[in-house]
């Protein structure tokens, strides 16, 4: 493998960038591993289903890092799940994997979620943190909701909640809506989806609640509620420092702090009326 230096003085390797496949599913499994990442099955399914996963093979086989670009439009894109295997660490791999995603979402506004351990990567490239983003794990024991309780969702709601989302989030994100809608253990309503909604699915055993779409957050509660109704196992929530009644309300419901990461932006501001958004879909593609 060579190496050379970029313009900008770090050094990137030559490895080529391809597009991944669901075959290439054990490989970044073992990936993952390798830098002691769950195996998160369900969090890559709707990866390759809404968004567009890349890859570096590792000429010893396997893949010597991954980074995953999801474009909502023109105008907002947002790059996660960025991994480099520890055999290729600080060897400009992941300057590399972050150039490519940056170069395909063209004018885009970009954004992600920063460790620690990345941001530096991510300021040197642009990026600027406007927020943090905390996960709360555990038992939710919220008690119960006795009114305006949401329903489940037909085909026939997800246009109402298309444009409601597009709203809030600013560009259309109707394909991960509808794949969610597809694939998803709950998703559900208010009668009107201006008022809320929200879904919840499957990833290693915890069900993550997200996106969770509302009006305030009384409407954000009885929407989670909801959506861990009957889940006797953890569910997981991530929430921006934005909504710190939200957090309030998580570990006062039973959840425990979690990881703390970065909300970063490159390109402008993040449009639509953010404060109705109050939980993702996941950090990786919001």
């Amino acid at each position: 493998m060579t190496v050379r230096a970029d313009p900008g003085g770090v050094p990137e390797t030559d490895l080529p960038v391809r597009r991944l496949t669901t075959a290439d599913l054990p490989a970044i499994t073992e990936l993952a591993a390798d830098r002691d990442w769950p195996p998160e099955a369900g969090k890559w399914r709707l990866m390759f289903a809404v968004s567009e996963p890349f890859g570096v093979d590792d000429p010893a086989g396997g893949l010597a890092g991954v980074v995953v670009l999801t474009r909502y439009g023109g105008t907002l894109a947002a790059i996660g799940m960025m991994l480099v295997a520890s055999r290729h660490g600080r060897k400009g791999l992941g300057r590399r994997l972050m150039l490519h995603a940056l170069a395909l979402a063209g004018d885009a506004v970009v954004y992600l979620t920063a460790t620690d351990y990345g941001r530096p990567l991510y300021e040197r490239l642009g990026f600027r943190a406007i927020d943090d983003s905390v996960t709360y794990r555990g038992r939710l024991h919220a008690g119960p909701q006795a009114t305006g309780q949401p329903r489940a969702i037909g085909l026939a709601d997800l246009p109402a909640i298309e444009a409601a989302d597009a709203a809030v989030f600013g560009a259309d994100r109707g394909r991960v809506l509808r794949e969610l809608a597809a694939s998803a253990d709950l998703f559900v309503s208010f009668a009107s989806p201006a008022d809320g909604f929200g879904a919840a699915w499957a990833k290693d055993g915890t069900r993550v609640i997200g996106p969770v779409v509302a009006a305030d957050l009384g409407a954000a509660t009885r929407l989670i509620t909801a959506l861990a109704a009957g889940w006797t196992g953890p569910v997981r929530l991530d929430v921006l420092g934005r909504h710190p009644d939200l957090a309030a309300w998580a570990l006062a419901s039973g959840l425990t702090t979690g990881d703390r990461t970065a909300l970063m932006v490159r390109g402008g501001a993040l449009p639509g009326d953010r404060s109705r958004l109050y939980c993702p879909v996941a950090v990786a593609i919001g």
